[in-house]
């Protein structure tokens, strides 16, 4: 079968190609054996790529792709927790690795059965971006009060990334006054049309700094959710309150955050760290239940934050990291078997 692999560190389009691989008749105990149907390439797909050195000498190659929506074609023994899966139903792998590829074998831990009502291009890029998001919340609770919380102002970067939107979205439910940075003033004007009104700025103006004070209306600005690091955040960080949190996930921008020392602790900032992952480990089975719940019923109620942009086949995954790493890019990238 057809995958995508790397075999060396570097940019996807250099390291990454397309070879054909032994497939598995079977999957073995405790997995399940998915044709997949579409596969997202992410931001932090293609971070990983240029930073995981990582590469196994019997193989001499890694399988890339984190996430998938599929097709169950065969259960191993071993899958007693998830009697709920049978052969035919339509699923989402979450997280996996290799998933750019004809098929792949998955933990049953990580499968998710995608509701008949969830389209293949939203059910595609749902969890890892809607746990994303979940985490990134929890991780600014651990530094803010509710209180704080209640009377300040959070600013969110990259605003036209799903997560970004999924976070302005869960703020605003939280009654946390939420204000979006975007690069480009279509941008900008296209999230806040999407959500109902949420402030959103457009770093490209010179004025955009007092802008965020006049839509913060004399709210401390107690924290930035941010995933774009470089020199927006030292910029962004001019903005902050004194003991404000800067929770950063992401360096589109840079892989500094461009603050000095001097900065912070003169304001004693706190920065935290978040990656997704440690939901499997931090976070407890009923919460992760509900998270998962959650996370369907945002589909349900504002599939305008799920749009799809470029489908790719496999043999054009240059084309479809170009288009990830586009300016102004407007919807999910997927590649599709």
């Amino acid at each position: 079968m057809k995958a995508i692999v790397q075999d060396a560190l570097g940019e996807a389009a250099d390291v990454l190609r397309v070879i054909d691989i032994a497939e598995s008749a079977e999957p073995r105990a405790g997995e399940i054996l998915i044709d997949v149907t579409l596969a997202p390439v992410h931001h932090g797909d293609l971070q990983l790529i240029r930073s995981q050195p990582f590469i196994p000498e019997d193989t001499r190659y890694v399988r890339r792709g984190s996430e998938a929506v599929g097709i169950v074609r065969a259960l191993g023994s071993d899958i007693s927790g998830h009697a709920n899966l049978s052969v035919g139903d339509r699923v989402i792998a979450f997280p996996t690795a290799g998933s750019w590829a004809e098929s792949i074998a998955v933990p049953a831990f990580a499968v998710v059965p995608v509701p008949a009502d969830i389209k293949d291009e939203v059910a595609g890029q749902l969890l890892i971006n809607f746990i994303t998001a979940r985490m990134i919340v929890r991780g600014l609770r651990k530094s803010v009060s509710d209180e704080v919380l209640r009377d300040g102002a959070v600013l969110v970067t990259g605003a036209g990334s799903v997560v970004a939107r999924l976070l302005l979205h869960m703020l605003r439910q939280e009654g946390v006054v939420a204000i979006g940075l975007a690069r480009a003033p279509a941008s900008a004007e296209r999230v806040a049309s999407e959500l109902n009104g949420v402030p959103v700025v457009a770093t490209s103006g010179l004025d955009w700094q007092d802008q965020v004070r006049l839509m913060a209306s004399n709210k401390k600005i107690i924290g930035v959710l941010d995933c774009v690091s470089g020199p927006l955040l030292a910029q962004v960080a001019q903005l902050l309150a004194d003991d404000a949190v800067i929770v950063t996930y992401g360096a589109l921008g840079g892989v500094s955050i461009d603050i000095g020392a001097p900065q912070l602790i003169g304001q004693q900032l706190v920065v935290r760290g978040v990656v997704f992952s440690r939901w499997f480990t931090e976070v407890s089975p009923d919460e992760q239940v509900e998270d998962v719940r959650s996370a369907f019923a945002v589909a349900r109620a504002l599939p305008s934050l799920f749009r799809t942009g470029s489908v790719f086949d496999l043999d054009h995954f240059r084309d479809a990291v170009r288009a990830v790493e586009a300016p102004g890019r407007a919807g999910f990238v997927f590649l599709r078997p």
